[in-house]
């Protein structure tokens, strides 16, 4: 069997030719409803939400179906696939699992019996974890902090965003975590006492001990947040 998630592009048309099973498992809705539009459109009438799933899929199939059709005859050995049949959506007759909790949005109820809410799926990292003395000792130096990090995602201007969350931390007179990820926070002029800036750290480890988290809305992410009973604020970037 193969377990793919959408944005594979290639998993049905691999499960076709060697006639296996396919299961496909998500973090983002991928099956047209019309209880919410498609994650990547921004179709705000509800008399449109529906369709926003065949736009967003007619476009991907559009900027790949050449590729997907050289793949099938020349590598799988099928036909290729027409413009209109040949599209990338999920189908009604293959299951679909997504990965959110049915408490945080619930299954539609255009949703058929192949289509399923499955709740977060979690890695157990705290367990093996050893946090270095420095953090344990800052974070029983006060009250619990509130932890600030957005991921993988490039942050423009990080400095100036680094000084802004600092300044909004001093205002408020709360301590926080500044994750620095991959985005280049966490550059500080001078040392803060109220500020750790983090490199990384297993989340199911870390939030229990927070206030509350900030975050980009990454799907791992805000499972381990609401995990962990935190207060969140999402501030979304693209795909999240």
């Amino acid at each position: 069997a193969i377990i793919a998630n959408p944005a594979a592009y290639g998993h049905t048309h691999v499960a076709e030719a060697l006639k296996i099973p396919i299961h496909v498992f998500f973090t983002m809705p991928w099956t047209p409803t019309t209880e919410f539009p498609h994650p990547l459109s921004r179709v705000k009438q509800p008399a449109g939400y529906r369709l926003s799933y065949q736009i967003v899929d007619s476009l991907i199939w559009l900027g790949i179906r050449d590729m997907v059709n050289d793949l099938r005859k020349k590598k799988l050995k099928l036909r290729p696939v027409t413009y209109l049949s040949g599209t990338q959506g999920s189908g009604s007759n293959i299951p679909h699992g997504y990965m959110w909790s049915p408490h945080l949005v619930p299954k539609p109820k255009d949703w058929g019996p192949q289509i399923d809410v499955v709740g977060f799926c979690y890695l157990d990292l705290a367990s093996n974890y050893e946090p270095p003395a420095e953090l344990v000792e800052w974070l029983g130096a006060g009250d619990k902090p509130i932890y600030i990090g957005f991921g993988s995602l490039p942050v423009q201007e990080p400095e100036k965003m680094t000084e802004i969350i600092v300044e909004a931390l001093q205002r408020t007179k709360q301590r926080g975590i500044i994750n620095k990820g991959w985005g280049g926070l966490g550059n500080l002029k001078e040392p803060k006492d109220f500020v750790y800036l983090l490199d990384n750290v297993p989340h199911d480890w870390l939030f229990p001990r927070c206030k509350a988290v900030v975050h980009h809305g990454g799907a791992g992410t805000t499972a381990a947040g609401l995990k962990a009973s935190c207060p969140t604020t999402i501030v979304p970037f693209y795909g999240d």
